[in-house]
């Protein structure tokens, strides 16, 4: 099985973060390890700029970048029509970022790997914590 990654959970694994769940943390390394893959919408790795932009937390941004592009398991995923016609379809979901990781991962039919207690609990998508 393959996966959406949320921007959290994506840098708390890239940076051993304490905060990752630990069924979260098998996926990544059973990604690591070839075994799955893991989308991530770009939408994602704009939100990590902006985190690194801010200092919000300390990791190497281009490093993380670097990783996700050299890799065969991490791929990133462009918000496209078939995406944005989902967000259209999406009212549960307001916040614009959340919106975009949502329709992202409806759209593929793909678990997110997430702690957001709005996506969790909208049961829109299966989700991994």
């Amino acid at each position: 099985m393959n996966y959406v990654a949320d921007t959290h959970a994506l840098l708390w694994w890239f940076t051993n973060g304490p905060q990752i769940g630990s069924r979260a943390a098998e996926v990544f390394e059973k990604c690591e390890r070839g075994e799955c893959c893991i989308f991530i919408p770009s939408i994602v790795i704009a939100e990590a700029l902006s985190i690194f932009d801010k200092k919000r937390i300390s990791f190497d941004f281009q490093a993380l970048f670097g990783a996700i592009h050299e890799s065969d398991n991490f791929f990133i995923v462009s918000l496209d029509y078939e995406i944005l016609r989902e967000m259209v379809a999406l009212k549960e979901i307001a916040e614009l970022h959340d919106k975009i990781i949502v329709s992202t991962a409806k759209h593929l039919s793909l678990p997110i790997i997430t702690k957001d207690q709005t996506i969790r609990a909208s049961q829109i998508v299966e989700t991994i914590w």
